[in-house]
């Protein structure tokens, strides 16, 4: 057994103020490429200030380094023991009171660091059981065994007696009753414990198998028998011996009476009858397991996204003096966990409350900004587009293109009634009447590319044109001689509005109403706005680029400017009455500037 099949299950409670429980595991490349597994269970009291829950992840991260450099010639246990040593004296260093027990399976030995008394150790070969209480030491593994590894309260809270019975036993399905168990717990801090199994190598049956475990005499016994009960079935279905059977079972049936038969067949059909009746059995046990498997599926996932959101909200709390920005981007990330809880249980009180909780600190920690926009420059008639020109601004009005900033603009001719546009390689892309036009801005020279009437919106990525409109985005790829459609980019048909923007980073994104939509290759991606604390209202202009970490989208309902992580997190928000009536934005690639189309004006603000 050179390689242990080992099954590692974890659980632990919520940080508290002062205390926390860290249960960890972690695949190990030892100096000489050797491979073993760690797990540890570390408790901690008498914190303060400390974000506890990090500290023990960053400390079970340098210890593991450490084992991972440490030289073997002075043999694992010293390795394990350095490993114990550097937790021990990092955490006090930090005057805490530490109990930790690390256990480091190695081929087929396991080598113990423990420290204090808060956290023990047991293993389980059932019906026997043994603690572990030296401090540091080895011993082998052996198929069938369980470590448990726990801290005191753990064990005061739940039964192991389980572990005691002979037995298969499922270590997934009682960890999922555990979580549930601690999960309406209210103090939990200091509740931890991890479960190692070794599991059995199954080999099939033999003879000697037999022999090793009966006794050789009665293996014996049984191949003997085994082999006269081939050599009989051989000998019984002879091509002679069916010949015999055919004659004897024609000469019976001549001797059968009417009734006989008709009784014979009834009796068939009732056999018919129990049979079809206990395959129905069969299938609705059958279902019966699969949705009593299903929903402990369910019940595991849902735990599992509550433990989630509620480390994460913790997190939040332990941050947002210190740096309110991170701790609003944690909360976004709780918002997630809980709505992906209550997708599955909607009625959980714990949940719903987590979730109240979480929205609470979101609003208390909003940034909403007022902004003061200024002027930048004016046009004749209506800007109804903006696009970066290089290191310029691009604004599309009427039948013009307006090019430049604050101390020089310069006009080009563009296309009447221009609905959108889009700068690109030195040529502006104009959407106007249902077609497509391109402007070369060194020369001044204009064509019609194609028509499509259905377009609201144009955008240009790798010259590559995207059209949104009806419910597809058309893509037109450069040709010899034009541009020519390659399809529809969607896979799946969206139903998009007549007012739907679009903003291109690699991945294509589009505002739909109060959503925000995000694809990848034409597959809709999952992308959902969290961490808003009021509805979202009617959206239209968006922005993003490549260069940009987020994206900027126009909230007209709420005259608001909404800044969103490309994961989905809200961050802020700025406020103007400007924005409802606002046609474009456009954020520089530092995102430190705005620039905002608002009637016949551009505006601009700092961000």
């Amino acid at each position: 057994m050179d390689e242990l099949p080992l099954k590692i299950e974890k659980i632990a409670g919520l940080s508290g103020d002062s205390t926390a429980c860290g249960v960890f595991s972690k695949r190990i490349t030892l100096v000489d490429g050797t491979i073993g597994i760690i797990a540890s269970c570390v408790l901690i009291k008498n914190g303060k200030e400390d974000d506890l829950a990090t500290l023990l992840k960053d400390i079970f991260e340098l210890s593991t380094k450490k084992l991972e450099s440490a030289g073997l010639g002075d043999g694992i246990l010293d390795a394990v023991g350095l490993f114990g040593d550097a937790t021990r004296d990092y955490l006090q260093s930090k005057h805490l009171e530490v109990s930790f027990a690390h256990t480091f399976f190695y081929k087929n030995v396991a080598y113990i660091a423990k420290f204090g008394n808060a956290v023990r150790i047991f293993v389980f070969a059932p019906p026997r059981e043994a603690e572990i209480k030296f401090e540091s030491g080895s011993g082998p593994v052996k198929e069938g065994q369980i470590f448990l590894v726990a801290t005191e309260k753990f064990l005061e809270k739940f039964d192991v007696g389980i572990f005691r019975t002979e037995g298969e036993i499922d270590l997934s399905e009682i960890i999922d009753g555990l979580a549930t168990e601690i999960s309406t717990e209210k103090e939990q801090s200091d509740i931890g414990a991890f479960f190692c199994l070794v599991k059995e190598e199954k080999q099939p049956p033999k003879a000697v198998e037999v022999a090793q475990i009966f006794g050789e005499a009665e293996g014996e016994v049984l191949e003997a028998v085994a082999g006269e009960q081939d050599e009989s079935a051989s000998e019984r279905y002879q091509p002679k011996e069916k010949n015999r059977f055919l004659k004897a079972f024609l000469a019976e049936i001549k001797k059968l009476k009417r009734g006989d038969i008709g009784a014979i067949f009834r009796l068939r059909r009732n056999i018919v009858l129990v049979i079809g009746l206990i395959a129905v059995i069969l299938i609705i046990s059958g279902g019966l397991t699969i949705w009593q498997k299903i929903q402990r599926g369910k019940l595991s996932e849902f735990n599992l996204h509550v433990s989630q959101a509620s480390a994460k909200y913790t997190e939040a709390q332990a941050i947002v003096e210190l740096n309110r920005v991170k701790a609003r981007e944690v909360l976004g990330e709780a918002d997630k966990e809980i709505k992906l809880a209550l997708a599955i249980q909607k009625d959980n009180e714990k949940a719903r409350e987590l979730a109240t909780n979480i929205t609470d600190k979101l609003a208390q920690t909003e940034e909403s900004t007022n902004v003061n926009l200024s002027v930048l420059f004016e046009a004749q008639s209506q800007i109804n587009s903006l696009s970066f020109a290089g290191k310029n601004l691009a604004a599309f009005a009427g039948d013009k293109i307006l090019i430049g900033n604050l101390q020089e603009l310069s006009t080009i001719a563009g296309v009447g009634d221009t609905e959108s546009g889009f700068v690109f390689d030195n040529n502006a892309f104009i959407l106007a009447g249902g077609r497509v036009y391109k402007v070369d801005l060194k020369t001044d020279k204009k064509e019609e590319l194609f028509e499509f009437a259905a377009a609201s919106d144009v955008a240009v990525f790798l010259g590559n044109i995207y059209l949104p409109g009806g419910d597809q985005i058309a893509k037109f790829v450069p040709v010899e001689g034009g541009y020519n459609r390659s399809g529809d980019y969607l896979v799946q048909k969206t139903e998009l509005s007549a007012n739907t923007r679009l903003a291109i980073d690699g991945s294509v994104w589009i505002t739909a109403g109060s959503k925000v939509l995000n694809f990848l290759r034409g597959n809709t991606q999952n992308f959902e706005i969290s961490g808003l604390s009021t509805p979202v209202g009617h959206l239209e202009s968006i922005y993003t680029s490549s260069n940009l970490d987020n994206i900027y989208v126009v909230d007209k309902t709420n005259s608001a400017l909404l800044v969103i992580s490309k994961d989905g997190v809200y961050k802020k928000a700025y406020q103007s009455p400007e924005f409802a009536k606002a046609s474009d934005i456009v954020v520089s690639d530092d995102e430190a500037t705005m620039y905002i189309a608002v009637g016949n004006k551009v505006l601009t603000a700092e961000l």
